[in-house]
């Protein structure tokens, strides 16, 4: 399969380092570019090869599969919510973890405020 798009951008995660990534300072070049132009097409960074639709397709087509034979082994319908479950869920797990924490702050210092507001 060809690239509809050829990639001329390469995106800057792949050659940033470990602090970079942590503060996402790789991406602050790119912010600052489209804070003073207007952002084109070919100024888009290309995505990054785990984030391809096509890899991330054989993925869920691999665990789709497996969902298939377990249901047709069961005589059950397979269900596509599993399969995706299965595949994603140490992303969806990650990303609960981050916004459960930041609800946690976020209740936090408003009941700090109304403590603080009684005195």
């Amino acid at each position: 399969m060809h690239l509809v798009y050829p990639e001329v951008n390469p995106n800057p995660l792949l050659r940033s380092n470990f602090c970079s990534r942590l503060f996402l300072w790789w991406i602050n070049p790119f912010f600052l570019f489209g804070h003073k132009w207007r952002l084109k097409e070919k100024e888009i960074h290309s995505v990054l090869p785990e984030d391809c639709s096509q890899h991330l397709g054989e993925e869920l087509q691999g665990y789709w599969e497996q969902e298939v034979k377990r249901a047709e082994k069961d005589a059950q319908k397979p269900s596509l919510k599993k399969a995706i479950i299965k595949c994603y869920w140490k992303s969806y797990l990650l990303s609960a973890f981050l916004i459960i924490f930041e609800v946690k702050a976020f209740i936090y210092s408003a009941l700090l405020s109304l403590y603080v507001g009684q005195y």
